[in-house]
């Protein structure tokens, strides 16, 4: 009866203690990678040193899901060079025994991986559990052809900076003639002040301008010298333009003035402005978006603004009573 009893509290044991075991199912390589494929294609594409494996995969630390690559784009994953390598038998050693369409899960336990992680590590995933990478592998992109595409890339973008120099250059020479006939056409007066052309269309003898420091609050139409919108605060224009943005805020521009948080010219136009008038500005190139422009503003293009000073917002003054410094005025004693 003993025995029997004893040959059973065994069993159950043996069965416990084998379906606890986290590398059930395994096999372990020469390089110490715990390793067991889901799917394997043995006549795929083999992984090699230096290559960029485009696919998918998920980790699970324990039975804890903590990436799900089901939800997952095919991407660029891992690449197989040796400053990737953390430890002998890591993601790196196991990934070079796979093929393009291969699908393997690699075990890894949790005190070799915690440098991988700067020891940020949940709670619950303690010393002698495993981590488990299942990568899937769609793709593979050899060290040659890596090189051959960041070579494509290099030329077409040295290709693209080439265009943009060319053209910014011919804009640069016909801005002069463009600037002439917005002056002509905007009735600006041909002198500039502070680099912009300057004309109030709404008079307000509050005499309140915004100095350094304060908050002005404007309402603006961007235009190309042309007439053509490309961005503005009010929603009635906006909507004449056909450029109207549904859930956009159409309200009065905020800034400080003297904080470089606007194009020059922009600036220097509302300083001119009293609050609660209104006026257009011609800004030359130079005090916009210059030689590079700026999404569909082409390079050296001048900019008409329509604008309203809506509010100005003092600056606060420095706090605390500062006295100012006495100067000893008299003789000095011989």
């Amino acid at each position: 009866m003993k025995r029997t009893i004893l040959l059973v509290v065994c069993s159950i044991i043996a069965t416990t203690l084998f379906a606890q075991n986290p590398l059930e199912g395994y096999k372990t390589s020469e390089q110490k990678v715990n390793y067991k494929f889901v799917k394997m294609n043995p006549e795929g594409q083999k992984v090699l040193e230096n290559d960029l494996l485009i696919g998918k995969f998920t980790i699970k630390f324990g039975d804890s899901l903590v990436s799900d690559g089901t939800k997952m784009q095919s991407q660029p994953i891992v690449r197989t060079d040796s400053s990737s390598r953390v430890f002998q038998g890591d993601l790196i050693d196991g990934v070079l025994m796979m093929r393009k369409g291969e699908v393997c899960t690699f075990a890894f336990e949790r005190d070799s991986i915690f440098k991988l992680f700067d020891g940020n590590l949940p709670p619950y995933f303690v010393s002698g559990m495993y981590a488990y990478w299942t990568m899937e592998i769609d793709d593979i992109k050899t060290d040659q052809e890596q090189k051959e595409e960041e070579a494509k890339y290099r030329m077409e973008q040295e290709a693209q900076m080439a265009e943009h120099k060319i053209l910014s250059d011919s804009l640069a020479q016909l801005e002069p003639q463009i600037i002439a006939k917005a002056i002509k056409d905007y009735g600006f007066d041909s002198k500039a002040i502070n680099g912009v052309y300057f004309k109030k269309t709404l008079t307000n003898k509050t005499n309140l301008k915004p100095k350094e420091g304060d908050k002005a609050k404007v309402h603006y139409i961007g235009k190309f010298t042309d007439g053509k919108l490309f961005d503005t605060s009010v929603e009635e224009a906006a909507k004449a333009a056909n450029v109207f943005q549904q859930g956009r805020p159409y309200e009065p521009l905020e800034f400080n003035i003297g904080k470089r948080m606007m194009i020059p010219g922009f600036e220097e136009a509302v300083k001119m402005m009293n609050k609660g008038e209104k006026a257009i500005v011609l800004i030359p190139s130079s005090l916009a978006y210059g030689p590079d422009g700026r999404g569909e503003i082409l390079p050296s293009s001048p900019l008409i603004f329509e604008l309203e000073l809506v509010e100005i917002e003092k600056a606060e003054a420095p706090k605390g009573n500062i006295q100012p410094i006495k100067m000893n005025t008299s003789p000095i004693k011989k």
